[in-house]
């Protein structure tokens, strides 16, 4: 891979992370599960190789120090989610092959809060995330809060 192909990556992975970042502040959630459909439509991938994923997760650290990736098979290209959070996850998952959701849903009742990105809406575009972003730090627009998630029963 060239140096030119991974600072591409690089760029797409941050821009993604900050997105993600202030969904999850407005959701006022510490972890936010994103699926392989977003991420495809989003990186324009159909093929997860293990590189790609190895960047993406190196890439994310700065805002989600705390990553569990899941795969529908032993192989590296079958990513089906990644869980992603400001603070430790992994002791809060629960064990065996199942749905995302159901694993949202089965997390420890001590879990930090945790939300599926896309249960609230779409993931956009690069150029869509970036013009977003822009305008927040311009002081253009504001953040609008999303839906909140509910805290489980203990």
């Amino acid at each position: 891979m060239s140096d030119l192909h991974r600072e591409h990556c690089r760029r797409q992975h941050r821009v993604l992370g900050q997105f993600l970042a202030i969904e999850a502040w407005l959701r006022g959630v510490d972890c936010i599960v994103i699926g392989r459909d977003d991420l495809e439509q989003y990186l324009g991938l159909i093929r997860f190789k293990s590189t790609r994923v190895y960047w993406l997760q190196l890439d994310l650290k700065p805002w989600f120090p705390y990553q569990k990736d899941y795969y529908s098979s032993t192989s590296p290209s079958s990513l089906n989610s990644l869980f992603l959070s400001r603070v430790p996850i992994e002791r809060h998952l629960p064990d065996g092959t199942m749905l995302t959701e159901s694993r949202v849903a089965q997390m420890t009742g001590d879990a930090p809060l945790t939300q599926m990105f896309s249960s609230a809406r779409r993931l956009p575009s690069e150029g869509e995330i970036v013009a977003y972003l822009a305008q927040l730090s311009a002081g253009l627009v504001l953040p609008k809060r999303r839906k909140r998630a509910k805290r489980r029963a203990r």
